[in-house]
């Protein structure tokens, strides 16, 4: 808690909360829906239409670090061709441009920060907040036995692109996570946002994504073991053959709620270990494509791919013991 005598500069940038950043989604969603479909420059068409926007990240997973929201936001499109994807990454670049043109000109306090492969990344001035935004662009899927379909038919190299196309997917699985777990992952990403400070840079930074799932599983076999949460976490990360999946550690009723794929649907597309199957999406083996280095200031985002470099997380993990001394199973 600051000190009472202390007060804040002129010009900093308030702090994020909860209340504030739904605001400023609830602001962003309803702008682009609301007016970038039909959006015409020189009588041009810019927009295009939109199926859906997911709430994606630690935000739209209920598992945010207070004072460090990761907002992704996903716009799903019709008329986004996964065949045009398929054939080039780049692909996603024009949609993402045109996204940009349409706020640049139409939400008041929007700041471009940076046009990556797959992600339109800007600041959001909003006016309870100033938030930091992924925006992502994907094309829709009816169901996930479509989507799996899907990835059994495109080259190996092009699935994990595909992820994004699964967010809506990742938000449903860990809308059926209780309480309890999302407590867990909170505290284990705090660990990891104090192991690597985004704006020191470093090497081997573990996604979100790949801390929830890691999270999840060892929450898991340290309740059906009534064993220690924290050596759990830590025996999973140091498994050389590490092999975490839906469909066998859960208890059958648990399962049952967490799966999207069956067990043999979820191991077909990634037959080899070590794996860390995404449960939206198993193609995405997120031991992989959740570990990657970035530059001081960085953002890490869960999409990007990874650069399978762990090592720095294995010399890591035992700290993470001293963030879960005070909690019980």
């Amino acid at each position: 808690m600051a000190s009472p005598g202390l007060r804040p500069r002129t010009g900093d940038v308030p702090i994020p909360t909860l209340t504030g950043v739904n605001r400023a989604v609830h602001d962003i969603v309803e702008c682009i829906e609301e007016n970038f479909p039909s959006y015409i420059v020189d009588e041009r068409k810019i927009g295009f239409s939109v199926f859906d926007i997911i709430k994606a990240g630690s935000l739209g997973h209920g598992t945010s670090v207070e004072g460090n929201y990761d907002l992704d936001l996903v716009v799903y499109s019709s008329e986004i061709s996964a065949s045009d994807v398929c054939r080039s990454e780049d692909h996603f670049k024009p949609w993402l441009k045109r996204i940009h043109h349409f706020l640049e000109n139409n939400l008041e306090g929007f700041k471009f920060e940076k046009l990556k492969q797959r992600s339109l990344q800007f600041d959001y001035h909003h006016p309870s907040c100033v938030i930091k935004v992924d925006l992502l662009v994907s094309p829709h899927c009816d169901s996930c036995e479509d989507f799996y379909q899907f990835l059994k038919y495109i080259p190996k190299n092009k699935r994990e692109l595909f992820t994004v196309c699964s967010s809506r997917w990742q938000v449903e699985f860990m809308r059926r996570q209780p309480p309890a777990v999302k407590n867990y992952i909170r505290r284990a990403k705090k660990w990891r946002d104090d192991a690597w400070p985004e704006a020191e840079g470093g090497e081997g930074r573990p996604s979100s994504y790949l801390i929830t799932l890691l999270v999840i599983m060892a929450f898991n076999i340290a309740k059906s073991r009534r064993g220690s949460f924290a050596e759990e976490l830590i025996g999973l990360v140091h498994r050389e053959k590490l092999n975490v999946h839906w469909g066998r550690r859960c208890s059958k009723i648990q399962d049952m709620k967490c799966r999207f794929y069956k067990p043999s649907e979820q191991i077909e597309l990634l037959p080899s270990r070590p794996r860390v199957v995404d449960p939206a999406n198993p193609a995405n083996n997120v031991w992989i494509s959740g570990i990657a280095g970035y530059k001081p200031g960085e953002r890490a985002g869960n999409y990007d791919g990874g650069d399978g470099n762990h090592q720095p997380l294995l010399d890591k993990i035992r700290t993470i013991t001293l963030y879960f001394s005070s909690l019980q199973l």
